[in-house]
C-alpha cells in the first residue's frame, strides 16, 4: 500500500510538473504553449530545446531556451552577433550597436540545465530573462523583434512559430 502510494505521488508531481510548463507568466500575463523543438547543428549535434509562448489576447511572447551543452560567453556572443548580422544586414548591426553591445555583455557561460528567457511584451519591450531575474530590458521596440527574429521569425495562422535555427531530424521530449 505504501509504495502504492509513492508511486501515485510520483506520477502525480510529474503531470503537474508538465502542465504547469504549459503555460508561463510574464507582466501578470499567462503565456500558453504554442510549440518547441530541439536546435541541432549538423542534424545530430543538440544545442538546445526551445519553447514558444504567447499570450492569448496581449500578443505579448517569449522563448525559452533550455541548454543541452555548455557554451562559453564568448561562443554566444559570436553566435548571435552572426545570426543577427545575417538576418539583417551590417546596417542594422550599426543602427542597433547599442542595444546589441547591451544583450552581449549580460550572457553569462551556460550548460546543460541552464536557461535563457527573452520576452517582448504588449508595449515592445524586450528582457532577457535567466534564473528569474531581467538581466537586460531593451527598450527599442524595432530592436526587441529583430532580436526575436533570432529564434523566431514570425507565427503561422494557428499562432505557431515558424523557428528560425535548424532543428533536430525526430525530436522526442
Amino acid at each position: 500500500m505504501m509504495r502504492l502510494s509513492i508511486l501515485f505521488g510520483t506520477a502525480l508531481a510529474m503531470l503537474w510538473s508538465l502542465a504547469e510548463a504549459q503555460v508561463i507568466k510574464y507582466q501578470d500575463d499567462d503565456l500558453p504553449l504554442r510549440d518547441k523543438a530541439r536546435a541541432c547543428w549538423m542534424a545530430f549535434v543538440k544545442l538546445y530545446d526551445a519553447a514558444y509562448y504567447r499570450s492569448e489576447d496581449s500578443g505579448a511572447r517569449c522563448v525559452k531556451l533550455d541548454y543541452l551543452r555548455d557554451f562559453e560567453r564568448d561562443e554566444l556572443v559570436e553566435s548571435t552577433e552572426k545570426i543577427f548580422g545575417k538576418l539583417h544586414g551590417d546596417a542594422s548591426v550599426q543602427q542597433f550597436a547599442e542595444d546589441l553591445d547591451r544583450v552581449l555583455q549580460a550572457y553569462t557561460p551556460v550548460g546543460p540545465g541552464s536557461s535563457y528567457e527573452y520576452c517582448v511584451g504588449t508595449n515592445g519591450v524586450g528582457e532577457m530573462i535567466r534564473g528569474g531575474r531581467v538581466v537586460v530590458r531593451l527598450d527599442n521596440a524595432e530592436f526587441s523583434e529583430r532580436f526575436m527574429n533570432i529564434w523566431v521569425i514570425g507565427e503561422e495562422a494557428d499562432g505557431k512559430p515558424r523557428w528560425n535555427f535548424s532543428r533536430c531530424p525526430s525530436t522526442v521530449f
